[in-house]
């Protein structure tokens, strides 16, 4: 068998055996829960559950993201907080939004855990007036 016989038979075993890859896609751990879906349903970018002193439990979103929100928003839900039980010692948040040109942030106050959606604005289309 001559050489270049010899490299077209390896050749052609090569071209039959390459395995197709497919396209995997990953499963994420909150992937099929009804309450992320819910809240997708709605427009939720992103959802982030923590405990009642800050700690992220949770989140459907980037482990650095899940930090910047949490490491400047739960300073000012605390002094908010703070702010209502100094007017009415009765009285306690349980919601706060907060909106900007970009998107809400949404923030529930419980007793054992506190919820942050952040939600993008849908932009209304602004009518042509002739």
């Amino acid at each position: 068998m001559s050489r270049s016989s010899r490299l077209s038979v390896t050749e052609n075993q090569r071209k039959s055996t390459q395995v197709v890859k497919k396209a995997v896609t990953r499963s994420r751990s909150y992937d099929g829960d009804a309450f992320v879906n819910l809240f997708a349903h709605r427009g939720a970018r992103d959802i982030m559950i923590l405990d009642s002193h800050g700690v992220p439990l949770r989140s459907t979103c980037s482990q650095r993201r899940t930090f910047l929100f949490v490491s400047n928003l739960k300073p000012l839900l605390f002094m908010a907080r703070n702010v209502v039980r100094d007017l009415d010692p009765s009285n306690d948040i349980t919601f706060m939004r907060i909106r900007s040109n970009m998107g809400e942030i949404h923030m529930t106050l419980g007793t054992d855990f506190i919820l942050i959606v952040v939600q993008k604005l849908r932009r209304l289309r602004s009518s042509s007036v002739p």
